[in-house]
């Protein structure tokens, strides 16, 4: 049976108003979340952990201690899936579980099916036997649309330029909500009902006037009065009129900043040099010149201590972020090695940022700071 990869599902539409606007004909929607492993065919120890993110379409993976697991999900019909192109991005230090990762491995790459009951998912192998057992991790949104979101398509635009206009909606704040699409502050009201209906009100704007942009203003303006459905699967977001005509996607981003210019930048995104880093010297991380370079989401890296470093680093609701596909350079430098051993311990810990200015402080899932930084742009 041909499997499909997720982001080309085929999907029905509806056209009366009080139904879900997109369904899945593979029926996948409740499998585009974060799950907290529980149970792993072969492996009896306790899993601390060990986690399957489906929630970005595009960027699918697994954890197993520190090493990350990066695959690509395919569907087919009658819940099947098929957990493609598995390739590790181990953490060559001392928390490694070699057994815990191998297990996890062979277990997804023997996925034929998977269930989903109760908040539970299951994938289970050719002959019926159970693979693995995971519940919705609490990191997980929930299909929550109480998140900022980079808008990826809108209706009537095809222009390249869209992109670089860096657009957003954020309903972060329901009673607040705002979007950007170049040019001027739009800001408005939004209702939401149970399970997706959506209504937007008292719409109001800046008054810049800005020639390359005024075009998408003009389009996302007469949009938000129109919008009445949404669908949130994962970190995508999709948002409907009335009759199921498609206005917006967009998918999950930081939270957002407005600077004193107006614009929308987001602070996280610059290099940040590390001046702190737990268990390492102080003065030999600076002397490193280790950092986080978070400056463009799509390739980031940084410096490691002595190697180039090169992960994903994917954030979500608030200021939580995680840093995984770790690998490095295999460069030696007797000085710096240390340090770098720190750095590739601490990266996969990280669950959350704070900022504060041109600072920021990287934190553990229990609030510890595990690395400070200073923006590498700050003069």
């Amino acid at each position: 049976m041909l499997l499909y990869p997720v982001f080309a599902m085929a999907v029905i539409a509806g056209c009366n108003r009080h139904t879900a606007p997109l369904v899945s004909s593979m029926q996948t929607e409740g499998l585009h979340h974060k799950w907290k492993i529980t149970a792993l065919n072969g492996y009896a120890q306790p899993l601390s952990q060990t986690e399957l993110d489906l929630r970005s379409v595009y960027r699918s993976f697994a954890v197993a201690g520190c090493d990350t697991l990066a695959l690509t999900p395919r569907f087919g019909h009658q819940n099947r899936v098929e957990l493609d192109g598995l390739a590790f991005y181990p953490n060559p230090r001392n928390c490694r579980n070699d057994d815990l990762s191998k297990a996890l491995r062979e277990n997804l790459a023997a996925a034929y099916r998977f269930h989903i009951t109760g908040g539970q998912l299951e994938l289970v192998g050719r002959n019926g036997a159970r693979l693995l057992k995971a519940v919705i991790d609490p990191e997980d949104e929930k299909g929550s649309i109480r998140r900022r979101w980079q808008i990826t398509k809108m209706i009537n635009v095809t222009s390249d330029s869209f992109a670089m206009q860096r657009p957003v909606i954020d309903f972060t704040d329901l009673s607040a909500s705002g979007a950007f699409v170049g040019c001027n502050q739009l800001r408005f009201v939004t209702h939401i009902t149970a399970p997706f209906s959506i209504s937007v009100a008292h719409i109001t704007s800046t008054y810049k006037y800005c020639k390359d942009a005024a075009g998408f203003e003009s389009i996302i303006t007469k949009a938000l009065p129109l919008m009445s459905k949404y669908q949130v699967i994962g970190n995508r977001l999709k948002l409907f009129d009335r009759e199921d005509v498609l206005l917006l996607e967009a998918v999950a981003d930081a939270g957002p900043v407005t600077d004193p210019t107006g614009s929308t930048r987001n602070p996280l995104h610059r290099e940040w040099m590390l001046k702190k880093l737990d268990g390492a010297d102080g003065n030999l991380v600076i002397k490193s010149r280790a950092s986080i370079n978070l400056t463009d989401h799509t390739q980031t890296g940084g410096m490691a201590g002595c190697n180039r470093a090169m992960f994903t680093a994917q954030t979500g609701a608030g200021t939580s972020i995680r840093f995984s596909a770790i690998a490095t350079t295999k460069k030696f430098c007797t000085e710096f090695m240390g340090v770098e051993e720190r750095y590739l311990e601490v990266l996969p810990r990280i669950r959350s940022y704070e900022l504060s200015g041109h600072f920021i402080k990287f934190k553990d899932a229990a609030g510890k700071v595990l690395a400070e930084g200073v923006a590498a742009d700050w003069d």
